[in-house]
């Protein structure tokens, strides 16, 4: 982390398993030159809507200018690094969660891996939360209202991006890759397999699938399958290497410590924690 002087950050207490949401901590940071934020593998989301200033946001190896009234979400487990331009240092307001079912609602609404929504002003909607967690910072008082501003604004941003997609048509190659891998879920299947099949080079392949996706076929394939292990640990009993074989990892060790960088526990661990969890 960089300069942080200008920074007014309040952290959220009572957090709980038995919530949808959990609220980490929100902010507001001032211009400062000498800021930045890097992290890897973080669990938490990041909402971040840009007031002033410029910046830049490195999102999964992928560069993004950033400037007033650019908004951007940060899903967990991956890598961030944003600072403020030197001359013209960012203003934003923030807010950094936990919550489950964000990501598949990412999924259903097309936005996963994306990052930076240019020129979607979220401001009002982020200052509202940022109050309630000013005036009450206790989970348990303000989850369900912030989770429903939360919702508010993914709601807004599947629409904005749904604009643009009507004007930004994705390739060819970047869909009939995701068909591919979608349907690879339970058997092995590689770059190579992907570029003989489409008659299409391995760095047109990874090139357009980041392009239009934001993030690496490896990535996306690798993050569909721990959301697909997730979901039979909740709701079978198969045994975590009969899981591990039916979603083709190398082997159960291998499973387990991917599982555990991206979850941030293992698989039984993970297993435990849903049947403990009240009704």
């Amino acid at each position: 982390m960089g300069e942080r002087s200008k920074e007014e950050l309040i952290y959220v207490f009572n957090k709980s398993d038995a919530l949808p949401l959990n609220i980490d901590c929100a902010g507001i940071t001032d211009p400062m030159p000498g800021y930045f934020i890097e992290r890897g593998g973080a669990r938490f989301f990041v909402f971040e809507q840009v007031l002033e200033g410029k910046g830049t946001l490195i999102y999964n190896g992928v560069k993004h200018e950033l400037s007033a009234g650019d908004f951007y979400c940060l899903e967990p487990n991956t890598r961030q690094h944003y600072y403020s331009d030197a001359k013209d240092p960012m203003k934003k307001i923030w807010i950094n969660f936990y919550c489950d079912f964000f990501s598949a609602a990412f999924e259903a609404m097309h936005i996963a891996g994306t990052g930076v929504f240019h020129g979607f002003n979220a401001a009002d909607k982020m200052t509202q939360i940022y109050s309630l967690v000013k005036r009450s910072p206790d989970n348990e008082a303000i989850a369900y209202p912030v989770m429903n501003i939360l919702f508010s604004i993914l709601s807004d941003l599947g629409r904005f991006a749904g604009r643009d997609r009507e004007t930004v048509k994705i390739s060819e190659t970047a869909k009939q890759t995701k068909f591919l891998l979608n349907e690879s879920l339970t058997k092995k299947i590689s770059i190579e397999d992907i570029s003989a099949k489409l008659y299409k080079s391995k760095s047109q392949i990874n090139r357009d699938f980041v392009k239009y996706y934001g993030t690496t076929p490896y990535k996306y394939l690798l993050d569909r399958r721990i959301e697909l292990a997730k979901f039979m640990l909740v709701n079978t009993n198969m045994p975590v290497r009969e899981i591990s074989d039916a979603l083709v990892f190398a082997d159960e060790h291998y499973f387990c410590t991917i599982f555990k960088e991206k979850c941030g526990m293992t698989p039984g661990q993970f297993r435990q924690s849903r049947s403990e969890a009240p009704l």
